[in-house]
């Protein structure tokens, strides 16, 4: 079962922080340096202190971003900065966020989710993680003990019954603000008992997908292994037996993907024409002129229309050329190719696996070394500003895809299969800072 508990949260104190805009980020592995150093300069109570604090070439073993991180934490609680929530609470997070010309609204809860190996099936990853990545984020949480933002998981509720706890109660929001997108956040504390047990009850039966934040969650497990050794006493309400999670329902309207583009450098300007033969014998090709505003909008629409279609298309553009390709797969060709490489069947309808499989290595002929390297990869979720990208010569092949769905993301994760890297893109990210879940060992989490 899976099983969710509420929890004391840590906020900032509005009598100290007014505007949340200034301390709120987006989480640590989506912000670029330009951004860390704008997130620096905003407050000094911003989250970015803690989450991807400054290194400095006199760091230490003993000082570092992450023992700054920590003595910070404890000095924005001593002088509250950062307040805890008297009572044990869930928390309902609602976002309005603008995508295209539509309007929509995110709705979810935080709370605490029992951590569970994935042997257990309870819990379902749907992506590969990187060593170094955990390590790293180790060292924060062992400094800091506590979860500075939240795993986004999913669950299916077709029929909306946990998400009805939630909305019949009018409750003032303890949180909200507009941030800099545009995006509205509300933020709302519930505190009743029978919610509690009616929540655990109806999540029992069901499993948890991790959307975003597989290193976080592969990352509590340690911390949770290392404190187990540390403190062999600890009973299974102790808190690092949980992790702070954002859970959304996987039917809501609220939930997107984005796509995610692949954008060549190092491979020469003429290197899709000269495997264009080659191309034609997996995917039906179809030319646009690249200099033509209508035609490219044309090869955009294809795009699109092949995703509503549920067909896999692949969009092709090339620097200094004058045309725009789209690959339309040839189902059967591919099915065969994919079946002699071994890849399961459920992976097999994914764009971004054909993509890679069959257009970046067996079309093009490009190694794992090569597509790892960042000097050579780089990626958009961005369509207009990927085309532009290539176009002005800034990369040298564009290939751009339709976004993953949900429940591709849940069939994969089901059969207990891994994605490839920058399958999907989960928007908007889940903001680090509006609850933080502060782990004392000689605390309990309550159990309703």
């Amino acid at each position: 079962m899976a099983e969710i508990a509420p929890f004391r949260g840590l906020r900032y104190n509005p009598l100290r922080v007014a505007d949340l805009n200034q301390v709120v980020i987006p989480p640590y592995d989506v912000i670029s340096p330009e951004e860390q150093d704008f997130f620096h300069a905003l407050s000094p109570y911003n989250m970015i202190n803690l989450e991807l604090g400054k290194a400095s070439q006199e760091d230490t073993e003993g000082e570092n971003p992450h023992t700054r991180a920590g003595c910070l934490l404890n000095a924005w609680r001593s002088e509250g900065v950062l307040i805890r929530d008297e009572v044990p609470s869930l928390y309902h997070y609602e976002l309005d966020y603008t995508l295209g010309s539509r309007r929509l609204t995110r709705k979810g809860l935080v709370g605490l989710l029992r951590l569970e190996d994935f042997s257990t099936g309870r819990v379902r990853p749907h992506e590969k993680t990187f060593s170094k990545v955990k390590s790293e984020r180790l060292g924060l949480m062992l400094s800091c003990h506590a979860n500075l933002s939240p795993v986004f998981a999913l669950y299916s509720d077709p029929e909306g019954r946990v998400e009805a706890l939630f909305q019949d109660r009018e409750v003032s929001p303890c949180a909200s603000f507009r941030d800099r997108n545009g995006f509205d956040h509300r933020l709302r504390r519930v505190t009743s008992p029978n919610v509690f047990r009616e929540l655990r009850r109806l999540m029992q039966d069901r499993m948890i997908f991790i959307a975003d934040g597989h290193h976080r969650y592969e990352t509590a497990l340690k911390f949770r292994d290392i404190l187990r050794e540390r403190h062999p006493g600890a009973g299974p309400r102790a808190p690092f037996e949980f992790v702070m999670v954002y859970l959304s329902p996987m039917e809501g309207e609220g939930l997107s993907i984005l796509p995610t583009h692949r954008l060549l450098k190092h491979v020469g300007r003429d290197a899709f024409e000269r495997v264009l033969p080659a191309a034609e014998a997996f995917f039906q090709v179809t030319p646009f002129e690249a200099t033509e505003e209508r035609d490219r909008r044309r090869w955009m629409a294809r795009l699109s229309e092949a995703a509503e279609a549920r067909r896999t298309a692949v969009g092709v553009a090339v620097h200094g050329g004058s045309k725009l390709f789209l690959l339309t797969a040839r189902d059967d060709r591919i099915r065969r190719f994919l079946d002699d490489q071994g890849v399961p069947g459920v992976l097999q309808s994914l764009d971004v696996v054909i993509l890679d499989r069959v257009v970046l290595r067996r079309i093009l002929g490009l190694s794992e070394s090569f597509l790892s390297d960042p000097r050579n990869i780089q990626f958009s979720h961005d369509l207009d500003e990927g085309l532009t990208r290539v176009l002005s010569g800034v990369n040298d092949l564009g290939f751009f895809v339709n976004p993953t769905r949900v429940d591709q993301v849940r069939d994969v994760a089901s059969a207990g299969l891994i994605m490839p890297h920058k399958a999907t893109y989960f928007y908007p990210k889940v903001s680090s800072g509006l609850v933080l879940h502060p782990i004392d060992v000689n605390e309990e989490v309550p159990l309703f």
